[in-house]
This record gives C-alpha cells, structure tokens and sequence, in this order.
C-alpha cells in the first residue's frame, strides 16, 4: 500500500475536496473520455508516420534538414515544393509571419527574425541574441535543399545537415552572449561651444 505519510496526505486532500461522489455511469463516461483520447493519439502518431514516409519520398534533402513536420508546412505554405523552391532564403525565413512583417512595414515596428521555422530545434534552442544569424543559415540550408529536391533529385541531405550543424556551432562560439549597444557621442568638428564669460569661441581655434 502507499506509506503511512502519503496516505495521510491523501486522505487530508479528500476531506478537504469539494465535490460530490462518483457513480458507476460517470466513470464509465470518464472512461470512455480516456479512450477517445488515446485513440486520438494513435492516430498522431499513425499520421506523422504517413507524413514521414511521404517527405522522404518527395523531399528528401528537406526532410532532412527540417524533418517531416515542419517541412511539410513550409510546403504547404509555400503552395508547393516547386514555389518553395523558387523562394530566396530571405522570405523563407519568416515564411508564416506575414502578419507581423506587413504590420511593421506599416507601423516601422521591427520587423519579424523568422517564421515557422522556429519550430526547428536549432533555432528554438539558441540564446535570443543567437537567432536571427541561426534563422539565416537554416533557411539558406532550407532553400538549397528545395532546390535540390525540386529540380535535381540528388540526395545531398547528409551533407546538408552536417553543414548547418556546424555553422550553428560557429554562431553559438562566436557569440556566446549577447553584445553590449554602446552609444558613442561624437562632437561634431569645428562646432561652437559656449565658455563661461558667455562668449563663444570656435574649437581647435
């Protein structure tokens, strides 16, 4: 049984509940319930394996660099593996920020870093100073790996991926923390400063 502490506890937390008692009906309801959302869950799961298989024929280069998810999105929002190919890495960058890209060029607001590719592991996992030169570098990869997919066939996926790694290790090593804004002030050359008396008197003369 549960030690004599837990059980204490327990039963503490079942005096002080609020609620009434269960009958045979409500947990069969409860039941029930439970299996909906196990069957939910296999069929996840039985769709990411039909996504996976289905990438890996038709993308492979991609599927490799940003694996069956969220490759298939960039596709599908894209409109195409052949539209995705034809992106500059620029605007595969924040491919699913339109929003916020349209509304800071209305409102001069800083305009987004990246898109959906921030569900890629790389890029969600790096310091915030980090990610707009990771977000980059992934979606230069992204582009090339469309291109291949779209117009070659070859498949470049191992290689690809081991080039990403270690541009991203670089960016991690080169800019382990985040750089300091310094705001120099400049006097402007041959201005006029005001002295004590009142007069004023060209400096450097």
């Amino acid at each position: 049984g549960l030690p004599k502490k837990k059980a204490e506890q327990v039963s503490e937390a079942a005096e002080a509940s609020i609620g009434a008692d269960l009958y045979e009906g409500d947990l069969e309801r409860i039941r029930e319930f439970c299996d909906c959302i196990v069957r939910l869950y296999a069929l996840r799961d039985e769709l990411e394996r039909y996504l996976r298989s289905l990438m890996e024929e038709v993308a492979p280069n991609l599927y490799a660099i940003t694996g069956a998810t969220l490759g298939a999105r960039l596709i599908a929002l894209a409109g195409g593996l052949g539209n995705l190919s034809k992106m500059p890495a620029s605007t595969i960058q924040v491919l699913g920020a339109e929003k916020a890209l349209f509304r800071s060029l209305r409102t001069g607001s800083r305009p987004p870093k990246h898109g959906v590719i921030f569900q890629h592991r790389f890029l969600h996992e790096s310091k915030r100073w980090q990610r707009g030169k990771v977000a980059r570098v992934l979606a230069g990869k992204i582009a090339i790996a469309a291109r291949i997919d779209a117009y070659s066939g070859r498949y470049m996926g191992d290689r690809l991926r081991r080039d990403l790694e270690e541009k991203v290790k670089e960016i991690k090593e080169k800019y382990p923390k985040p750089r300091r804004e310094t705001k120099v002030k400049v006097r402007a050359k041959g201005r006029r400063r005001r002295t004590a008396g009142g007069r004023s008197h060209k400096r450097g003369g």
